[in-house]
C-alpha cells in the first residue's frame, strides 16, 4: 500500500476540484451570504459534542480487542484511533489503519494480523450501523423525492452486510482443521462478529458512536437560521439519511478522508429534503472542517505522547506492513 507524493497531490487536487465545482453551481457569493448568519456558538459546541464519539470509539475497539485476548488501557487506544484516523484525513486509500495496526505491533507487540483484523471488525460494524441508520432514516424520509441511488445504496450495503456475516459464521464453524497468518486474520474475524454478547456490545456502542457524529451535523445545521423552515422530524431524518449515504461513499477512498466527494452527497440530500443548497453545501463543508480538525489536533497531541512524527510513521508502517498485506 505504497502512498507517492504524486499520488497525494492528484487526490488532494481533486477533492478540491469537487468543492470548487459545487460552489460554483451553487454561487460562492449565496454560500458567502449563509456563512455570514450561522450562529458561532452552535458551531462551537458541536465540537464537544463531537468529542464525545471518541471514548466510545475507544471502548468499542477495546472490547474487539479483548475478544482477541489482547487488553489494552483506552487511553492507548483512543490515542491509536485518532492517530489513524488522522492519517486517513491526509491520505487516500485509507492508509491510517495500517498505521493503527503497524502501532500496535510496535507499541504493544500485538501481531499484525490481529490489528488488520481488529480493524476489519471495525469497519465491519461500522458499514453495519450505518446501514441500520440509513435505513431507518430511508423509511423515515419515505414522504420525501429520493434518488433511486440513494435507497440502491443502502439496500447494497444490507446485502452486502448479510452474506458477509453468512460468510462468517460458516467460516466460524469449519476453520479448526486449517492453519497458517491468513486463516487467524479470517478466525479473528469470524469469531468476533459471530459471538451474540461481542456482537451486541459492538453494534450498540457503533450505533452510539454515528449517533453522535449525526448528532453533531444536525447541531451544526441548525447554526443557519433559515434552516429553521425545516420540521424537526423530517431534518432529522434528513440528517441520519446524509451522514449514513455520505460515509457510506467514503468506503472507496478516492479523495483524502472522502474529501470533496462526503460534501457532494450531503448538500444532494439536503437539497432533495427542501433545503437551501447553499445552507447544504455550508453545513457540509463546515460538519466535515469540526469532524477533521478535531481529528487531526488531537491525533498530533498523541503523536507527540507516543513520541512518533508523521513522516517517519508513515514510512516505516507503509515498509514493515507491506510484506503482510501481501499475505492476506
Amino acid at each position: 500500500m505504497h502512498i507517492t507524493k504524486r499520488k497525494i497531490i492528484l487526490t488532494s487536487i481533486l477533492a478540491i476540484l469537487i468543492l470548487v465545482l459545487i460552489a460554483n453551481l451553487i454561487g460562492v457569493g449565496d454560500i458567502v451570504d449563509v456563512l455570514r448568519n450561522a450562529s458561532p456558538a452552535l458551531i462551537l459546541l458541536s465540537i464537544p459534542v463531537y468529542l464525545v464519539s471518541w471514548p466510545l470509539r475507544g471502548i468499542r475497539y477495546q472490547h474487539i480487542l479483548v475478544q482477541m485476548n489482547y487488553r489494552e488501557r483506552l487511553r492507548f487506544l483512543v490515542g491509536c484511533i485518532f492517530i489513524s484516523q488522522s492519517a486517513n484525513v491526509v491520505l487516500p486509500a485509507r492508509i491510517g489503519d495500517v498505521v493503527r495496526a503497524y502501532i500496535l505491533k510496535k507499541m504493544k507487540n500485538i501481531p499484525l494480523s490481529t490489528g488488520f483484523s481488529s480493524l476489519v471488525v471495525e469497519r465491519i460494524f461500522d458499514i453495519l450501523a450505518i446501514t441500520v441508520i440509513g435505513g431507518f432514516a430511508v423509511w423515515a424520509a419515505r414522504g420525501l423525492l429520493l434518488d433511486r441511488w440513494i435507497t440502491d445504496l443502502v439496500a447494497i450495503a444490507g446485502l452486502g452486510m448479510l452474506i458477509a456475516f453468512v460468510v462468517m459464521i460458516v467460516f466460524s464453524r469449519s476453520y479448526t482443521k486449517i492453519g497458517g497468518v491468513v486463516t487467524r486474520f479470517a478466525r479473528e474475524i469470524a469469531l468476533v462478529s459471530t459471538n451474540p454478547r461481542a456482537f451486541t456490545i459492538i453494534l450498540a456502542s457503533s450505533l452510539l458512536i454515528w449517533f453522535f457524529d449525526i448528532l453533531t451535523c444536525f447541531v451544526i445545521l441548525n447554526a443557519f437560521p433559515e434552516s429553521a423552515s425545516t420540521p424537526v422530524i423530517p431534518m432529522i431524518a434528513l440528517v441520519f439519511l446524509a451522514i449514513a449515504v455520505g460515509n457510506l461513499t467514503k468506503i472507496l477512498p478516492i479523495t483524502p478522508g472522502g474529501m470533496g466527494t462526503y460534501e457532494a452527497v450531503l448538500t444532494t440530500i439536503f437539497s432533495l429534503g427542501g433545503i437551501d443548497p447553499g445552507i447544504g453545501f455550508a453545513a457540509a463543508v463546515l460538519d466535515h472542517a469540526v469532524k477533521n480538525s478535531v481529528t487531526l489536533i488531537f491525533g498530533s497531541v498523541y503523536l507527540s505522547d507516543f513520541g512518533l512524527s508523521w513522516a517517519r510513521l508513515v514510512k516505516q508502517a507503509d515498509q514493515e506492513t507491506a510484506p503482510a498485506v501481501t499475505k492476506l
